[in-house]
């Protein structure tokens, strides 16, 4: 079970990174990209720290980015985690976490299925919604590596690497990173902040149909199956 005394804890480390750290992340989305700074400040993925947790029922269900400055090509920052909120949701509980430092703010949600009843607060349900009118649509075939290839980015999780842990999460093999689905749909956009909620798991060799819009609202699906949807802050010109 979850250990709930994680609620409020204050983790401090320095992230030191390099232009090859943003041409991995590259290689693994498919194009450069300011979302480049979610692992940079989550490293190991942002189901680190859920102690007590079944790793195999934590789902990825939610990712924000706010930049406060262009990410200089190479650096060293003090990223402070702070574990926010842990929600009730009735079958499973959301922890809430948030990444700060000087360049950039992420926060991240996991929902712990089974978790759920232990009388907390719900807590609030953001709501997406996408324009009625048409979107700029590209397409995006996915590698049968290409969680492999993410997970140079430091994302340890073995959902996204070990068949049988992935079997005993009830997939039928390794998934892919939200992360990298989510990098892949805003990669060689510019924007300064991001809100996301990961719908439907992706399996690595997935073609993904992703679709803009002007107002920064984006949508990725496979095979008319929501994957992935949210927004953009995008950056004036």
């Amino acid at each position: 079970m979850l250990d709930h005394r994680i609620l409020g804890v204050v983790e401090r480390q320095v992230r030191t990174w390099s232009s090859g750290d943003a041409e991995v992340y590259a290689s693994a989305v498919g194009g450069f990209s300011p979302a480049f700074a979610i692992p940079l400040l989550q490293q190991g993925g942002p189901q680190i720290g859920l102690i007590g947790a079944d790793m195999t029922q934590v789902l990825h269900a939610e990712q924000s980015l706010w930049l406060h400055g262009p990410l200089p090509e190479a650096g060293s920052t003090l990223v402070t985690k702070t574990v926010e909120h842990i929600h009730d949701k009735g079958s499973g509980a959301l922890v809430v976490s948030r990444w700060e430092s000087e360049h950039a703010t992420t926060r991240s949600s996991c929902f712990l299925k089974g978790e759920g009843g232990f009388g907390g607060e719900r807590g609030e349900t953001r709501t997406f919604a996408v324009p009625d009118t048409a979107p700029e649509t590209s397409f995006y075939l996915t590698s049968p590596d290409q969680a492999v290839r993410y997970r140079e980015t430091g994302d340890v999780n073995p959902m996204h690497h070990d068949p049988e842990f992935a079997r005993r999460a009830g997939f039928p093999r390794p998934i892919l990173h939200g992360l990298s689905t989510l990098g892949i749909t805003v990669r060689d956009k510019d924007f300064t902040e991001l809100h996301a909620r990961f719908t439907a798991p992706v399996l690595p060799g997935d073609e993904l149909r992703v679709e803009h819009w002007p107002t920064g609202e984006f949508r990725t699906s496979v095979d008319g199956r929501q994957v992935l949807v949210g927004r953009v802050v995008l950056t004036p010109r």
